[in-house]
């Protein structure tokens, strides 16, 4: 009964982080249970700290502390925005010839899907999921560095994964993060993933940062790049005119991608 229960929290979990917020009424009509039994789970859910409840259904806690969402959590989030940035970033930055890399989150692994008519490419990734979905391209060259599997994040992670890129070099590095702010730059909560992601830094010649505006306010644990250190930022129309002038000020090109 646990299980079941614990399952049905981690749908409703992420039905609200798809569509931003959950009614109370248009849960328990999805999930087949009462209203009472839908509440109970956003109580737990708030407990947690995974949702704040609101008048009628539950919102997402925007949080700015260390907190990991699942890889499948997060691949449900922003979806839309996430997929034009991917596509833009493939059209924009991708050659043929070119030797990527692409780290595990899944702004950067939805450019996958948009690399398909390019030729003689090589790709590097930390990324479980990541490889498996450039495993069906065979004009791809895809090298996944090897290490530690870390579950919540899908990544590969520890000593042989940052010591990959001690010895290898890609013209550019597809990089995003769970938070950005002016003052910390792109942050993330986990210091084994940042390390890696310190290492991809290092070995690439170029680097494009690929965030969608929800992660803009969000400063969590761990530093991976400094604002005044990225070049090329892609992001989406909702960004705030005022963080726009004040990127460009510091001399970071900005694209924003219309949805």
């Amino acid at each position: 009964m646990f299980m079941i229960q614990a399952h049905r929290q981690r749908q409703i979990l992420q039905e609200i982080v798809r569509s931003g917020f959950g009614n109370i009424a248009d849960l328990s009509q999805k999930f087949g249970i009462s209203e009472m039994t839908i509440r109970r789970d956003l109580r737990i859910l708030e407990s947690e700290g995974s949702v704040r409840c609101t008048r009628g259904g539950a919102v997402i806690v925007q949080s700015s502390q260390a907190v990991e969402p699942l890889y499948a959590v997060k691949e449900q989030s922003h979806t839309r925005q996430k997929t034009n940035i991917a596509r833009y970033a493939a059209q924009h930055f991708v050659n043929d010839n070119d030797v990527i890399a692409l780290e595990a989150g899944t702004t950067v692994g939805a450019m996958v899907e948009f690399l398909a008519d390019k030729q003689n490419l090589t790709v590097v990734t930390n990324g479980l999921r990541t490889t498996n979905l450039l495993h069906q391209f065979p004009n791809i060259t895809t090298i996944c560095t090897g290490g530690i599997l870390r579950s919540p994040s899908s990544t590969f992670v520890g000593p042989v994964a940052e010591s990959f890129f001690s010895e290898f070099y890609v013209n550019k590095l597809f990089l995003s993060g769970q938070g950005f702010t002016l003052d910390a730059g792109v942050t993330d909560p986990q210091m084994i993933d940042t390390q890696v992601k310190k290492a991809m830094i290092a070995a690439a010649s170029q680097v494009i940062v690929m965030i969608d505006s929800s992660k803009f306010g969000t400063k969590s644990m761990t530093p991976v790049i400094a604002t005044k250190d990225i070049p090329h930022l892609l992001t989406d129309d909702y960004l705030p005119t005022d963080t726009l002038r004040e990127l460009e000020a510091i001399g970071v090109k900005v694209h924003v991608v219309s949805q």
